[in-house]
């Protein structure tokens, strides 16, 4: 078995986690994660969801905290063959990548090399792509840099949100990944060099709250409709109607209606708003301080007086 430590924190490297823990030809010796921190408005302190795994399956767990030295003792410690790294939120020191026998292996949501960095979902709906998917690359001292070991595309249907096409990901992932794995422990796959020339960039302040609010008059009716999807579940994209912020969580894209960009217009179910190319429609949306709700239910008790 190929002694294995995994690093990695959120639902993403869970589902990876999991499979990869259930091969026999792999031993995940110890997993790295992010320490336990308060969480929500009780500020409630919560382990990782790795953590919480590792834990209830006999699996060490570590922390780094972004500290070399804790690298080098955990390496010498469980002397691991392989590194699996999926979502953990640190940047790896060189000499761990180079430490196991098989290098340090990496799953990223995007076909490097577009889309390097933090956001790929986000920013693949977000810039109308057609297709994204799963590159899994050997990992190097740059950011999402390494040699690429194998590729799988999925395509981004027009309604798919981050949320939903996560999943997607997610769920084909951990399969890809043992595939790679083995064919790579086999010598069965020569590394790809990305080519750097085609690379694009992405950065967690490209989804910043500030850049989810939705300005009527200047976005395309597309543009807003891919807004919308990319900021779900966070930081959601956002308006101001009669004077308060309203998340918008779901919209419809109309053509022919006659609105001009800014101007809005309403019945009992439909809440119709004109960009620079056409009329949005809201389907879905929260005002502050209250949950979230269908249109046809805000607008029973609301008149609409301005829109910003």
């Amino acid at each position: 078995m190929i002694k294995t430590l995994f690093l990695g924190s959120n639902f993403e490297a869970l589902e990876t986690l999991k499979f990869l823990n259930a091969q026999k030809d792999f031993k995940v010796k110890g997993v790295v994660t992010q320490p336990d921190k308060p969480i929500g408005r009780y500020k409630e302190v919560k382990e990782t969801l790795v953590k919480e795994y590792a834990l209830n399956h006999n699996i060490e767990v570590f922390y780094t905290n972004n500290e070399e030295y804790k690298y080098r003792e955990i390496l010498d410690y469980l002397q691991p063959e392989l590194i699996v790294c999926k979502s953990f939120g640190e940047i790896i020191p060189n000499f761990a990548l180079k430490y196991p026998k098989y290098g340090a292996i990496n799953i990223h949501f995007s076909l490097l090399p577009k889309y390097r960095g933090a956001v790929p979902i986000q920013k693949a709906i977000l810039d109308g792509e057609k297709k994204t998917g799963i590159s899994i690359t050997k990992m190097g001292p740059n950011l999402d840099e390494g040699d690429i070991l194998a590729q799988q595309e999925i395509d981004i249907l027009p309604n798919d949100t981050n949320e939903s096409l996560r999943k997607k990901l997610v769920k084909k992932a951990p399969s890809l990944l043992i595939q790679t794995l083995r064919k790579w422990i086999n010598n069965e796959i020569t590394p790809i060099k990305q080519n750097s020339s085609q690379a694009t960039y992405c950065w967690k302040r490209d989804i910043s709250k500030e850049k989810a609010q939705i300005f009527w008059k200047e976005y395309t009716a597309d543009y807003i409709d891919r807004l919308v999807r990319a900021f779900i579940p966070w930081p959601v994209a956002w308006t101001v109607i009669n004077g308060k912020k309203v998340k918008i969580f779901e919209v419809e894209i109309i053509r022919e209606e006659p609105l001009r960009p800014g101007d809005f217009g309403y019945d009992q179910k439909n809440l119709l708003i004109g960009t620079r190319d056409g009329v949005i429609n809201v389907k879905k949306l929260q005002v502050e301080g209250k949950k979230a709700m269908n249109t046809s239910e805000f607008l029973k008790g609301t008149k609409v007086v301005s829109i910003q």
